[in-house]
């Protein structure tokens, strides 16, 4: 998933328990900052961070990160309650980590490629499966965001929004994340992706960001993670709590580009707060 510059990664910094760069798989757990060569990390030790969450990106506190060869084998570090994590040692892009959580099928990976940008430039993130299989929710939808009731800063006519999406078969073959387009609407150049993540019957929408172009110079904007559990036996209706913003924004030019609404060249009125996103079958 192609990752929306300055907007996408302020949004990303200000969500707590989801930090870091992230190269090597489509997550919500940080920005895209293309790879730099770059020498192997110094002999002297280096210091890396790293997040663990499950599937269906859950913040998995207390969860054990473990060093498997080299020098450093055996170093190990618990997670924090934003399962975040760090550690110093002599480590290369061969060093294997483990990461285990009680409850999750353990995994094993490697530093993810050197980010310039990230700081600092080395990352490992984890996603944990659970032993259960995931609820398949694949299938065409009709996906409508209804405003919360006190979103009244925003016009009327912009507090519900449908659009069209078709959704990934979701299962224990698939990676950890999977994206899919939205449409049934006219969207601002590639804005119209979302994540998905699922964990046994729990399923996550991570939105980052999803624009629509009402007219040349009018946007409205969704950013943020719609997530619950899921009846498996009736997956026909999925409501959906959206935590996050609805953003109705108008560029100054007439022909603007969404950029100008975090850029100071608009008008913008943003409502943080607990909204609805159902997806219906179709």
């Amino acid at each position: 998933m192609k990752y929306k510059t300055l907007a996408g990664i302020l949004f990303v910094a200000l969500v707590p328990g989801f930090v870091g760069c992230d190269n090597d798989r489509p997550s919500p757990t940080a920005p895209t900052a293309g790879n730099v060569a770059n020498p192997a990390p110094p002999a002297a030790g280096m210091f890396m961070k790293g997040t663990v969450s499950d599937t269906a990106y859950r913040p998995l506190a207390r969860a054990t990160v473990e060093v498997l060869d080299g020098p450093q084998a055996g170093l190990s570090t618990i997670a924090d309650a934003r399962g975040e994590f760090s550690m110093t040692g002599v480590f290369d892009e061969a060093t294997r980590f483990r990461a285990t959580a009680e409850g999750h099928v353990t995994s094993i990976r490697t530093l993810q490629p050197f980010c310039a940008r990230c700081n600092p430039s080395w990352w490992i993130n984890f996603a944990l499966d659970v032993p259960n299989s995931p609820v398949n929710i694949g299938g065409d939808y009709t996906l409508s965001f209804v405003a919360n009731a006190t979103c009244t800063m925003l016009p009327d006519d912009m507090r519900s929004r449908t659009f069209t999406a078709t959704i990934p078969v979701t299962s224990s073959a698939q990676p950890a994340d999977a994206v899919f387009r939205v449409g049934g609407a006219t969207f601002f150049e590639d804005w119209n992706a979302i994540s998905i993540g699922v964990a046994g019957d729990y399923v996550a929408l991570w939105l980052e960001t999803l624009v629509e172009q009402i007219a040349p110079n009018t946007f409205l904007a969704f950013a943020g993670q719609a997530a619950a559990v899921v009846d498996t036996s009736n997956t026909s209706t999925i409501v959906l709590p959206f935590h996050g913003s609805i953003e109705h924004c108008v560029t100054t030019a007439e022909h603007g580009r969404y950029p100008d609404c975090y850029q100071g060249r608009a008008t913008a009125r943003r409502c943080e707060s607990s909204h609805q996103l159902t997806l219906t079958r179709r």
